[in-house]
């Protein structure tokens, strides 16, 4: 079971994050957030010419490595209509 102290942690960090308006296309704010907070603590990071973050946790093989991948804009897209059946009709942001 994971300790109240991170689990505490982990929420505070994804609040902050999801605190950040990060509309697509428009994310810079919450990537360079995310750079940060990983930078603060102690881990090696850079930000990529797309905009992406990139993260080295380290660890003893470099020869069979682990990438893990996530958005950190909000939805690119807004709610048009809501039809007859209840499904969404989305348009394009961004």
């Amino acid at each position: 079971m994971i300790e109240m102290k991170y689990a505490d942690y982990s929420w505070e960090k994804a609040a902050q994050l999801l605190a950040i308006d990060s509309p697509s296309g428009y994310t810079a704010k919450a990537a360079q957030w995310v750079k940060d907070a990983f930078s603060a603590l102690g881990f090696e990071t850079s930000i990529t010419v797309k905009g992406g973050v990139l993260v080295d946790l380290g660890g003893e093989n470099t020869e069979d490595g682990l990438m893990l991948a996530a958005h950190a804009d909000t939805l690119g897209g807004m709610v048009a209509m809501v039809k007859g059946n209840g499904r969404l009709k989305l348009t394009s942001l961004g």
